[in-house]
């Protein structure tokens, strides 16, 4: 067809022709143009025929039963004709345009109408750019289009009216499934312009979509790559730091690009959505239905100081609610952000093959409720993440290359109350901007730092619901003493409680002795009560209750009497006199011989060590807050502990189970 024009447009008629106009060089006047005018031109009935073939496949368009009429067409002044303009396109669909038009300046004002215009057609053009196949979708919409293209300056153009797309649907192409489908996605109150550009939009509405989200055995998702950008990586960072994916760094020139489109959405309103989720990473496989998805947001704009209301909601599995309410501005420059998601008690069962992949054990039941709060504001975060799982129970092990080696059970039992529920605060800050950012990321470290501290720290997690930290984990004894000081009773009340609102944890004691220190401690120990039980004698005798013997204090007045008896009531040879009689020693004589023949066997020491720990389990036990059957004495491997800074060997050590 291009042929049928010569190049640049040169006449192709013979300098010398007849009619040919003589050169008169360059000082002659110049003649007006001519002025052509046309009362009316009429085509009817015409049909007409497009094929692109550079495109794969071509791209073809027939234009049936088209009609153009236009009057009065005047060039060279400015002058208003009248046309219209109808045709099938693809004979499915319809488009008609009529109204006012001049030639110079290039100018028009019409009335569009497009009904049922096929999409699919124009695939070739966009099939690299959006990697879906359409498998159905029309085009409808009415409103008012101009176009003045006035010499020397920019060609302004708008469009005012309604703009639908209905019946669509759409196929991934890797795999030929479902992707995307709606019955209606409608554009009322558009104004379009450029020259000045802007966009309002006074309703969107989705109605009746699905949509199809797929992890496929690779670890790919099936939405990756469905949009085709040459400037991929260059997405807004805050979209992508409140989905969990580190943000691109911030260009460097941001201040200096023009401002953008001034962009206003009245309200988008969504209605009978579900979104269907297969997991085929995971073996087993996992699938779950969102459904019942509606809502609405209202007053978008791209004004910095004009903030839309969402408020959207929908259903998982037909069972578990889902809201999000808040207020956001994904328009503007910088963009804002404050909503609260609201996700109640999702039954966490079928859940089972994530659980067994990366727990080691599947998941026997369990519901789960999540409060969220994001707060985006100068490309600064601030959220709250509020999990309380219910009733949360682990069920068979499953053999897993994947599965952590942290012991998840007792980080469960840590966590879990006595009426079953695992309530966690993970609070989250960060820069949008930051590359490395990534809010679930966070949040999935805190989780790890949990199942670590439950392995390594146990009471230290206890100590930090209950008080107390990892010095729950022992209790100091004086050296050779078995009974429990009273600078350590506030750790076995705070323990009692930690156990009593976790009982799903069980405890074991081990008792532990410092050799040196302790096997002096009892010498001066079995000393003391020898003399003790000299003035415990004398108390039996006057028929008054007597107390224990640990219990009995002697006097310093009294103290050489009592010790005397007591080194004479000892088998162990005496210094005696010539007559052979014992002789009298003073104090300090006496209380040596008597602590020189004293022995302190590792048994007696052995013995010591589980007496301490006997006497915590009673003490536990007693206070009515721990069954006796969760509590374990454990035989010591060795007399001495592991050593621990600043902390005695003369204990006893506490460990969760």
């Amino acid at each position: 067809m291009t042929r049928l024009v010569p190049e640049d447009g040169r006449s192709a008629q013979p300098s010398g022709a007849p009619g040919a106009r003589a050169g008169s060089g360059g000082n002659a006047p110049a003649e007006p143009p001519w002025r052509i005018t046309v009362k009316e031109a009429v085509l009817d009935r015409y049909s007409a025929r497009y094929e692109d073939r550079a495109t794969d496949p071509p791209v073809e368009i027939a234009l049936d039963r088209l009609r153009l009429k236009a009057e009065n067409i005047v060039t060279g002044r400015k002058e208003r004709g009248r046309f219209s303009f109808s045709t099938l396109w693809n004979r499915q669909g319809s488009i008609s345009l009529a109204g006012a038009f001049s030639a110079d300046p290039p100018s028009l004002t019409a009335k569009l109408k497009a009904g049922n215009v096929p999409i699919g057609s124009l695939q070739p053009y966009y099939t690299e750019t959006v990697k879906i196949l359409l498998t159905g979708g029309s085009l409808s919409a009415q409103g008012n289009v101009s176009v003045d293209a006035a010499k020397g300056r920019p060609v302004r153009a708008g469009f005012q009216g309604e703009v639908s797309v209905n019946d669509f649907s759409s196929l991934a192409k890797a795999l030929e499934e479902e992707f995307l489908t709606f019955s209606t996605l409608h554009f009322g109150g558009v104004e379009v312009g450029v020259h000045p550009t802007g966009v309002a939009i006074r309703e969107i509405s989705l109605t009746d979509f699905y949509s199809r989200i797929i992890v496929h055995p690779d670890g790919t998702l099936n939405v990756q790559g469905i949009v085709a950008k040459p400037g991929a990586g260059q997405d807004n960072a805050a979209v992508k730091a409140a989905a969990g994916f580190p943000a691109a760094a911030a260009s460097p020139d941001n201040a200096a690009q023009a401002p953008g489109i001034p962009v206003r959405i009245d309200s988008v309103t969504l209605q009978g959505g579900r979104v269907n989720f297969s997991d085929r990473y995971i073996k087993p496989s996992y699938s779950a239905s969102l459904v019942e998805i509606g809502g609405r947001v209202s007053g978008l704009s791209s004004e910095e100081s004009r903030l839309a209301d969402i408020d959207l909601r929908g259903k998982l599995q037909n069972s578990t609610p889902l809201e999000i309410v808040g207020k956001i501005n994904p328009l503007a420059k910088d963009l804002f952000l404050d909503l609260k998601v609201d996700f109640r008690e999702m039954d966490l069962s079928p859940l089972s093959p994530y659980s067994g992949r990366y727990a080691g054990f599947g998941i026997q039941k369990g519901k789960l409720t999540l409060n969220l709060k994001y707060h985006i504001e100068k490309r600064k975060l601030e959220s709250e993440n509020k999990v309380f799982l219910d009733q949360f129970t682990f069920g068979e092990a499953v053999e897993s290359p994947d599965a952590t080696k942290l012991p998840v059970r007792l980080a469960v039992a840590l966590l879990k109350d006595r009426n079953g529920a695992i309530h966690l605060d993970l609070p989250v800050t960060g820069s949008i901007d930051d590359p490395k950012f990534s809010v679930w990321g966070v949040v999935w470290k805190i989780v790890g730092n949990l199942l670590v501290k439950a392995a390594t720290s146990p009471f230290a997690l206890l100590g930090a619901l209950f008080g107390g930290g990892e010095q729950l984990s022992y209790l100091e004894f004086d050296p050779g003493a078995p009974h429990i000081p009273q600078a350590e009773e506030g750790k076995l009340v705070s323990l009692a409680k930690a156990l009593q609102d976790r009982p799903g944890l069980k405890l074991e004691i081990e008792g532990h002795v410092d050799v040196e220190k302790d096997r002096e401690g009892m010498r001066d120990r079995i000393f003391r009560r020898k003399v003790a039980a000299q003035k415990l004698a004398d108390l039996a005798k006057t028929g008054q209750p007597a107390p224990a013997l640990d219990n009995v204090r002697v006097d310093a007045a009294e103290y050489p009497k009592y010790l005397t008896r007591a080194y004479k009531a000892e088998k162990f040879p005496k210094p005696r006199n010539i007559l052979g009689m014992a002789k009298s020693l003073p104090v300090p004589e006496m209380e040596k011989l008597m602590l020189t023949f004293i022995r302190v066997t590792d048994d007696d020491l052995r013995q010591l060590a589980v007496e301490r720990a006997s006497r915590a389990r009673d003490r536990l036990v007693a206070s009515g807050m721990v069954e006796s059957g969760r509590v374990f004495l454990v035989e010591p491997k060795a007399l001495p502990p592991e050593r621990k800074e600043k902390v005695r060997d003369s204990r006893i050590d506490f460990r969760i189970k």
